[in-house]
């Protein structure tokens, strides 16, 4: 379960000795880039028996940023100040239960306090009606907190309100509250948080306590959850043990579970029945807490590039040609890391603040980056297989509770995913280069091949993204039939626009999904696949330029494509020289039609002798034998060029656009039209 993984990520963190300042900013959404500007408007109010004093602060500088002016927050002091941005509803309005006096405070807020009725009446009632400690007091005492305050400020307005927009933090500063205190010298230490000098004591000092407003929060968070269901002497769905109180697993900051959103619930359940069906106890939802801020600050985006290779079509290079990258949802990726025991949790809370830095560099080899691996620009620390990897996928508006998981891989084994990015380290480090230099093309980043979840996309196609990805991480067998169906399409496809650069940047994607796919199975599947990559097609290449290839050597209809499209070059290339015509174009491929076996077969090969003798065509020693064997191994496997074709028309593709002439054999006519480098394309990204 989902919220069972989440408590167990965030019990070390809640349980550690991570200093209160950085739990309260974990918790609290003082370092939001939304929040910002709030703290140009900071109203402190300190409010001591029948006293109250005042002061507007602005918590930051502004500074300019390549010719724009911005607002930087103070990032010691802002923590001081706890704020929580609302997700969803009317911000205007109260919202949620707030865990002290401080709240944020909205232009038409900031222009109401002029008139202390309105101010009194929109702003402060509702929240102090909702914050802890105030909620214990009397309607009267609030009423008359409220009045203190609105008369106070309406005294002030004229010189707080100006006719920009304006947004603020309000904390009042009440003295009998347990987590305000007042000193007589400054205090900076882990629990104490130094707001301000006092406004009505001059020399005096006030100072938030760290773990009151924790604590505060914790209970804030907890009867927010109890809004839609709360029992008595229940057993928690968590701990399998009776609690005093149980609450709804609902969580205000992290709307994965909206009651604005009907799906999650039953519908014979109330509104305030939740509780039928998750029951989270006081302890476990503390830790809940710290799980879902925890996954929020460290979830990525992925970037609208890999979007694009997961999402477009894989059999038609001009239609993913004709995408733009925002035509893409946004999806967010969030790892988890869990123990497979309840170890111990200072290590584990360790490779946590790691995550929590957003490095995007590895610290040593064995960190995982998750770039390559599943498109999340973010490291994981070094971990052993105690442990495993979550990858969690999704979609949506959050701020509208509209979530939507598009997947979770569960049970991924470290060394597993340390041995995967090797192998793409290699594919993209080295075995890239060597594909491109064979086909005699530039070496340059093929960009489908740089992290796993587009090198399978671009093979599997949209529907298999996360399957696929599954199925890796769990080192499943991997099949190669989509490959060859998407490749040959593709070939085809640019074969009748006599792209030919393209169709070399297909083959090199191509081989280097095989090079992947060999690696795999050796590496982690280990087994010895039947599977072809191009470096094993060099031996069969030089038994071609000797005249050597025999019946024997082409068992599959896969060697039967390859050196037919040995043949159909060699052959083309002299063909060209006579007559100045391209064969395959003029004689095979009529009037752009897809090519298939049967004309490469009939059209092609079958009148190669005939043309030779009319245009009196001086071919290589090795052709006629080479061609003999061919068309002997044609009728040998008719009946599987049609079951078969995707696997022979892209190997035909190979050999086509592969070959090239042998001194040895260059008593004949043979005139090698090798494809230049500023000729061979670009990747398809």
């Amino acid at each position: 379960m989902l919220a069972e993984a989440i408590i167990r990520i965030g019990r070390p963190i809640k349980n550690s000795d991570m200093p209160c300042r950085d739990k309260i900013r974990l918790l609290t959404d003082v370092s939001s880039e939304n929040c910002k500007n709030y703290f140009r408007h900071v109203f402190l109010i300190e409010i001591a028996k029948k006293r109250i004093g005042f002061q507007l602060m602005e918590l930051g500088d502004k500074v300019t940023k390549e010719k724009k002016e911005t607002f930087e927050v103070n990032s010691i002091r802002n923590v001081a100040f706890p704020i929580f941005y609302p997700n969803g509803g009317n911000p205007l309005h109260a919202q949620g239960i707030y865990p002290l006096p401080c709240y944020l405070v909205y232009d038409p807020h900031i222009k109401a306090m002029k008139d202390k009725a309105a101010f009194k009446k929109e702003f402060l009632l509702p929240r102090l009606g909702k914050t802890l400690f105030y909620q214990d007091r009397t309607a009267i005492e609030r009423e008359a907190l409220a009045d203190r305050i609105a008369e106070f400020l309406a005294t002030k307005g004229s010189d707080l309100i100006n006719e920009e927009k304006q947004l603020g933090v309000m904390m009042i500063f009440d003295e009998e509250l347990p987590m305000f205190h007042k000193y007589q010298e400054k205090r900076e230490n882990e629990h104490s948080l130094w707001i301000n000098e006092s406004p009505l004591t001059p020399g005096a000092h006030l100072h938030l306590d760290g773990e009151a407003v924790l604590k505060g929060i914790g209970q804030a968070k907890f009867y927010e959850a109890a809004e839609l269901g709360k029992e008595k002497n229940a057993v928690s769905t968590f701990t399998n043990r009776k609690a005093d109180e149980v609450v709804s697993i609902y969580n205000k900051s992290w709307l994965w579970l909206s009651p604005t959103w009907e799906s999650p619930r039953s519908i014979y359940w109330k509104d305030d029945e939740w509780t039928k069906g998750i029951k989270v106890d006081e302890e476990s939802y503390a830790a809940y807490l710290y799980g879902v801020h925890f996954l929020k600050e460290i979830q990525v985006p992925i970037s609208n590039a890999i979007l694009k290779e997961m999402f477009a079509p894989i059999t038609s290079v001009e239609a993913k040609k004709m995408m733009s990258l925002d035509s893409f949802e946004s999806i967010y990726g969030i790892p988890m890391v869990m123990p497979l025991t309840d170890g111990d949790s200072r290590q584990l809370f360790a490779r946590y603040k790691k995550l929590l830095k957003k490095s995007n560099e590895k610290q040593s080899d064995s960190d995982l980056h998750l770039k390559i691996l599943a498109g999340i620009d973010r490291i994981v620390p070094e971990m052993g297989d105690e442990h495993r990897l979550t990858i969690l996928y999704y979609s949506g508006d959050l701020s509208r509770g509209n979530m939507h998981i598009r997947a979770v891989i569960e049970d991924v084994i470290p060394s597993v995913a340390s041995q995967l990015e090797k192998i793409m380290h290699q594919l993209g480090a080295r075995e890239i280069g060597k594909i491109q230099k064979v086909f005699g093309v530039k070496e340059q980043p093929v960009y489908r091949t740089q992290n796993l979840p587009a090198l399978l996309a671009n093979v599997y196609g949209s529907g298999y993204v996360w399957e696929s990805l599954r199925t890796v991480f769990h080192k499943e067998p991997l099949r190669l039939e989509r490959l060859y169906m998407a490749t040959a399409r593709k070939l085809n496809e640019l074969a009748n626009k006599e792209d030919r650069g393209q169709m070399i940047q297909e083959l090199v994607f191509h081989y280097s999904f095989l090079y992947f796919f060999k690696q795999y199975e050796k590496q982690i599947l280990h087994k010895e696949g039947g599977v072809k990559t191009l470096s094993d097609w060099d031996e069969f290449k030089t038994l071609y330029g000797q005249g050597k290839l025999e019946l024997c050597h082409l068992t599959k209809t896969e060697h039967l494509g390859f050196a037919a499209g040995l043949l159909l070059k060699q052959f083309s290339n002299s063909y060209y020289k006579k007559t100045g015509k391209d064969f395959v174009k003029q004689r095979v491929m009529k009037f752009g039609s897809k090519l298939t076996p049967e004309m490469i077969w009939k059209n092609g090969l079958l009148r190669c002798e005939e043309l030779a003798q009319q245009w009196s065509m001086k071919l290589g020693s090795n052709f006629r034998p080479v061609l003999a064997q061919v068309l002997l191994g044609f009728l040998e496997k008719e009946n599987n060029l049609i079951s078969e074709k995707d696997t022979f028309m892209t190997a035909f593709w190979s050999g086509y656009l592969l070959y090239k002439s042998d001194k040895k054999n260059d008593d004949g006519d043979e005139l090698d039209t090798e494809i230049r480098e500023e000729d061979g394309g670009k990747d398809n990204e």
